[in-house]
């Protein structure tokens, strides 16, 4: 039977860069930020990306008391920042309290520190708890969202369940509304979709062990990938990715409410016939980045069967 295929024509429009009193802003480090985040071990010379392909958004937010912030500050990998820029605009938007968001060196790139005291951040050249394995904090990939609302909980080997930071244990039922207790907000179970909308369409909530309710990220392999690229070629790449995904989801609703998504690196390593594009990019950069300038089209190949 032949497939129809349609092509992707999406106009996205980031509200950081609308003008608009609510929207985020998206600035380059200084030296002095650079030089801030190295000396206490927050960048290294050896992390895979840079200061100089990575960006700083500076939002506006609502915290538990309805108090307007206007200084809620994240860094991210630059082809990220807009749409990240956009993330933290919706949930202003939806009224959604955040505690606190500083860079962590604000905490000498003590993640244990900055979860503790709530704190919502990203960027911090550090392995993933318990292993040797660089973080996707450590590439500007990934995202913790209130900590205390949203506990990273790992699992003994009798089943106990330890909770990061020990203030989220209270939060160990994820119920937002519950007879007779009041409802409880700032949870990130109420907001995957709009992370998932702008790129970052991976949540810890959906593990198994560990569970990282915290924590949004793309996956490894891409952001290996956009960490080897240029600037320009890695900002059309996760435009194309979050185009995908929008467009996908629309023309398949049912499977995408089900999470049941191929995601735009599905679709290049299903064209390119590789397993990998991290490292098909490693071995030819332009045979990729021609797939990936060509306006990706979208068939049965959007939902994971």
């Amino acid at each position: 039977m032949n497939k129809q295929f349609i092509t992707l024509g999406l106009v996205i429009s980031f509200s950081c860069f609308s003008g608009s009193v609510l929207a985020a802003t998206v600035s380059s480090l200084t030296t002095a930020e650079c030089q801030a985040m190295s000396k206490v071990g927050v960048m290294s010379s050896s992390a895979p990306v840079q200061c100089q392909r990575l960006k700083k958004v500076t939002f506006k937010y609502r915290d538990f008391s309805n108090r307007v912030h206007t200084n809620g500050q994240i860094i991210v990998m630059d082809a990220t920042a807009p749409y990240v820029g956009k993330i933290f605009d919706e949930l202003y938007q939806q009224g959604f309290p955040i505690h606190k968001a500083v860079p962590i060196e604000k905490y000498r790139g003590d993640d244990t520190t900055s979860m503790t005291d709530n704190n919502t951040s990203a960027f911090n050249y550090r392995p993933v708890e318990g292993t040797s394995s660089l973080s996707l904090h450590a590439y500007g990939a990934a995202i913790d969202l209130n900590p205390v609302q949203n506990p990273f909980v790992t699992f003994a080997r009798a089943g106990q369940a330890k909770y990061s930071p020990v203030e989220g244990t209270k939060y160990a039922n994820r119920e937002i509304y519950r007879y007779g207790k009041p409802d409880r907000k700032g949870m990130a179970e109420t907001v995957v979709d709009i992370f998932a909308r702008n790129g970052f369409l991976y949540w810890g909530g959906f593990w198994n062990s560990p569970i990282d309710y915290q924590h949004f990220q793309l996956s490894k392999d891409m952001a290996v990938m956009m960490s080897q690229m240029t600037a320009q070629q890695a900002t059309l790449f996760f435009k194309r990715y979050v185009e995908w995904y929008n467009s996908c989801s629309r023309m398949y609703p049912k499977a995408y409410s089900q999470y049941k998504f191929n995601d735009y690196t599905n679709y290049l390593k299903h064209k390119l016939g590789v397993s990998s594009i991290s490292k098909a990019y490693q071995a030819n950069p332009s045979k990729v980045m021609a797939q990936i300038e060509q306006v990706p089209l979208r068939s049965e190949i959007c939902v994971k069967r």
